[in-house]
């Protein structure tokens, strides 16, 4: 039988894997470079794991995401504050912004998430014939060129008009979705 020492456990690894992605987002929103994103992440998830017997899930208002974003933010402070020496340094004001910002768009990617399904289904099979190889194989343009039948040159313009059109797609969804729930 599990003690409640390995539930608890295993709770912050359901959770912490579900929303690594989230955090990792939100900490590289935050930071000038890419160098900096893992050691931020390795000590927000060092923290997160000593601090999780205090996470409270039944408090209202309280959220996983929103408790792990609040440590990333404190442990991106703490980084910023160690590598102070470098010229590109943003302000306190400016982190701020672009958490609140970082955490408004973690929030909303479910629904952005659900709208790129819905707009996949409206293309049209040459479209997704042109997309598939691309992002379902992970082929390099090149190959997925040769694969299509066009030039690396023209595949890049292809799917450029089609991200373009998907992305307007995903904004009329979700700008129809945030009427329909303000009605």
């Amino acid at each position: 039988m599990a003690s409640p020492e390995d539930i608890n456990q295993e709770d912050f690894v359901r959770l912490y894997s579900r929303h690594e992605r989230n955090v990792r987002a939100f900490v590289t929103s935050l930071l000038p470079r890419w160098e900096g994103v893992d050691e931020v992440m390795q000590e927000t998830s060092l923290v997160m794991w000593r601090k999780f017997d205090q996470f409270d899930p039944d408090r209202p208002g309280s959220n996983f995401i929103d408790w792990a974003f609040m440590i990333a933010r404190y442990e991106v402070l703490r980084y910023r504050r160690k590598k102070a020496t470098s010229r590109l340094v943003f302000s306190e004001d400016v982190y701020e912004l672009l958490a609140t910002e970082a955490a408004e768009v973690a929030a909303d990617q479910p629904a952005r998430h659900r709208a790129l399904q819905d707009c996949l289904t409206r293309l049209e099979p040459a479209q997704l014939k042109l997309i598939q190889p691309v992002y379902a194989d992970g082929v390099s343009i090149k190959n997925a060129a040769a694969l299509v039948g066009r030039t690396p040159t023209g595949l890049y313009k292809a799917l450029a008009r089609i991200r373009r059109n998907l992305r307007r797609c995903i904004e009329l969804t979700l700008s129809e979705a945030r009427m329909k729930g303000s009605a």
